[in-house]
């Protein structure tokens, strides 16, 4: 037998076994020494006194609480809840030794239980069925006892104080889809007032804890950091593995940003942006999509371990110097096998003249590769407009939406995109982005009247652009975030596919809609076809985790936050991903370590408040949360909900979503995958929720 301090005693009513069991086999193939008196007898001195010294020496007592506890007025197991409480008195605060569990539907505020039992949170387990994150947070609370850890009250742990911590457990499974693992869950809260002031769904942001789209969408977009080198990817759920190089194959470089003006940076990113859509239509080529070739922004790697990465056999690189009219660009072909040159130039040029040079590189580049060149007019059309300034402006919008979102940022894109338009109205990238950009505008601040001009804008998109795929894709972004137009959206996304195969970001787009539809083994399969066409974008990765999630896989969640992190671990979606799993694993410290890492300021915020409240830090959760909403509500209804859900506050959380619901907010699609909403799945409000949604119920 192990220590007793390593022990847990379950009590129960003699009606409860088979759960029980259940319980105690779950423990036991963890690890775990369960004390579970199976005799039918109870009674006798020798056995009473044997289970007085069983509840003095465990390490932790799990009262299993049902309907028939409910129904008992005596019962022996009333006895051990007795001397559990009494060892309590004895403790310190910090000390947690009293885990609740619930089999069944029985309401926390109405049970007939000890009133220390209540000074602590509840965890649901139907029926007995114990997931693994339970065993583990179970392990974990016996291993920092076992050391006197503090750290580890994220179940049970009695306070000292008047108002006791109350950490949440994990939410409870949900009918659809099956698993075979239900999770941990945490209690509906009951309708006694607010003893703090919560936090929202800072509460871990749920960005990509519930990634509203628009969250989803700036992740996408943001402009990749400096980051750790990767190390190559390895088959995993997480990965498709690419293969291995062939000779027609090029990586286009971030050009880099010579001139003395740094605000110019924008149109050495978007030269190269042009360069890898122009080169991607070149049959034969395999070109790595944006971000994959982003990713090595400003790192001295080593030419054979980007071909190696990405899969190529070429670079191409390059500078670009602007001064006024005046342009120069320096561009170079270069084998990564070798170091080989196979072309290189330098263009000394008006800046109306961009165009051309572009087409000089690219033709340059399919001549030393030795393919054929593109139909004629193919490069105008990727373009999309034959007016230089018109697509200065659209490079101008397209460096502002990576950065870090603000209403002042949107306006000043939208600016950007009106002036393009001015000068090109027939511009089919600057209408669409400009659609996307007013709708994000609307749904930062919270302005009902321009949504409803962006979905009515959005409805046009195809009409004026039958063959341009964007536009497709942006209506269906719009009509599933904030139309909930679901059917639309979906033939939407298969038109873009049609007219675009190679277009990832349609794929991620409609992985997030089958996700917010429940359809999560879908969701799966779509996120893998974008991480196939561009292997090293983080958000790609992080949807398909959050899917993992919603399926309870962390395992598979866990492998694809492993390989964000190698790409790039400073990225928000990294350590916002990494949050949630972690909160929903019961690691809430773990959780709470990846906050400080999210530059979002409602998302970090959010994410501190949930893992306080987890950890029993209750003071520190109002906080996180009273700053939350100083941020204001425009954009944040969703997330202030959430974190409502996660304390187990059923009212306020009900009440924010309806807000949500009112003010389209795009983040209110993503609850039916969130795993930390599970706890309100059996209020008859939640259906009531999906219903105005238009979400299955």
């Amino acid at each position: 037998m192990t220590a007793p301090s390593q022990a847990v005693f379950l009590s129960y009513a003699s009606q409860d076994s088979a759960a029980s069991r259940r319980i105690a086999e779950a423990l036991r193939a963890g690890g775990v020494e369960v004390w579970l008196d199976t005799t039918e007898l109870r009674g006798g001195d020798a056995w009473d006194q044997k289970i007085k010294k069983q509840i003095r020496d465990c390490a932790l007592f799990l009262p299993i609480i049902s309907t028939t506890t409910q129904e008992r007025d005596e019962g022996y197991f009333r006895r051990e809840w007795k001397q559990a409480v009494d060892r309590t008195h004895d403790m310190a605060g910090r000390a947690a030794f009293l885990l609740p569990v619930v089999i069944d539907a029985t309401n926390e505020r109405d049970a007939e239980v000890p009133d220390e039992f209540r000074n602590v949170q509840w965890t649901r387990l139907p029926n007995g069925e114990t997931p693994p994150a339970f065993v583990e947070r179970v392990r974990g609370l016996l291993d920092a006892k076992s050391a006197r850890i503090d750290s580890t009250r994220p179940i049970g742990t009695p306070s000292s104080s008047s108002a006791p911590a109350v950490p949440p457990a994990a939410p409870p499974p949900v009918a659809s889809p099956p698993s075979s693992s239900p999770s941990v869950s945490a209690p509906v809260a009951s309708a006694a007032p607010r003893r703090f002031s919560p936090a929202l769904l800072a509460a871990v942001i749920i960005a990509a804890l519930a990634i509203g789209y628009i969250t989803w969408q700036q992740f996408r977009t943001r402009r990749p950091e400096v980051a750790a080198a990767v190390t190559p990817a390895t088959p995993s759920a997480a990965t498709t593995t690419a293969p291995a190089a062939a000779e027609q194959s090029v990586a286009v470089l971030p050009f880099v940003n010579e001139s003395s003006d740094k605000e110019q940076e924008y149109f050495a990113d978007g030269l190269t942006d042009t360069m890898i859509d122009l080169l991607s239509k070149v049959p034969d080529l395999r070109v790595p999509a944006r971000s994959s070739s982003f990713f090595f922004k400003g790192k001295n790697e080593e030419l054979s371990a980007i071909g190696s990465k990405l899969h190529v056999s070429h670079v191409l690189e390059g500078t670009v110097r602007k001064a006024g009219n005046r342009l120069r660009v320096s561009a170079e072909l270069i084998r990564v096998d070798t170091g080989f040159h196979a072309w290189s130039e330098t263009y000394d040029r008006d800046a109306k003249d961009i165009f051309k040079v572009q087409d000089e590189i690219s033709a340059a580049v399919v001549a030393a590769l030795k393919l054929k060149l593109v139909a004629a007019g193919t490069n105008t059309k990727v373009r999309g407009t034959v007016n230089p300034e018109a697509y200065n402006q659209l490079l101008i919008a397209n460096h502002l939406m990576r950065e870090l979102p603000s209403a002042d940022i949107y306006r000043r894109a939208g600016e950007a995109l009106r002036k393009a338009l001015a000068l090109d109205p027939a511009y089919a990238d600057a209408s669409a982005k400009l659609v996307l950009a007013d709708a994000y505008l609307a749904d930062f601040t919270g302005d009902s009247a321009a949504l409803q001009r962006a979905i009515a804008a959005a409805e046009h998109l195809p009409l004026a652009h039958p063959d341009h795929g964007p536009s497709y894709r942006i209506r269906a972004d719009i009509r599933s975030s904030w139309n909930w137009n679901w059917s639309g959206a979906e033939a939407d996304y298969e038109k873009a596919l049609a007219l675009d195969p190679t277009d990832a970001d349609a794929y991620f787009d409609e992985s997030i809609q089958l996700q917010g539809l429940g359809r999560f083994g879908e969701a799966i399969t779509t996120a893998q076809k974008s991480i196939a066409l561009d292997g090293l974008n983080v958000a790609y990765l992080g949807n398909l985790s959050a899917a993992q999630m919603a399926l309870r896989d962390y395992a598979a969640a866990s492998q694809s936050i492993s390989r964000m992190a190698e790409i790039d671990p400073q990225s928000d979606v990294t350590a916002s991903t990494e949050s949630v799993l972690r909160l929903l694993q019961g690691r809430y410290a773990d959780s709470l370590r990846e906050c400080p890492k999210i530059a979002d300021e409602r998302t970090r915020l959010a994410c501190v408040a949930r893992a306080q409240h987890s950890l029993g830090s209750r003071a520190e959760a109002d906080l996180a949360l009273a700053d939350l909403l100083k941020t204001g509500t425009g954009g944040n209804l969703t997330n202030i909900a959430g974190v409502y859900a996660w304390f187990g506050e059923a009212d306020q959380a009900f009440a924010w979503f309806d807000k949500a619901a009112a003010a389209r907010e795009s983040g209110v699609i993503a609850i039916l995958p969130d795993r930390t909403l599970d706890g309100l799945h059996k209020d008859p409000r939640w259906t009531a929720l999906l219903k105005k949604l238009n979400l299955p119920e």
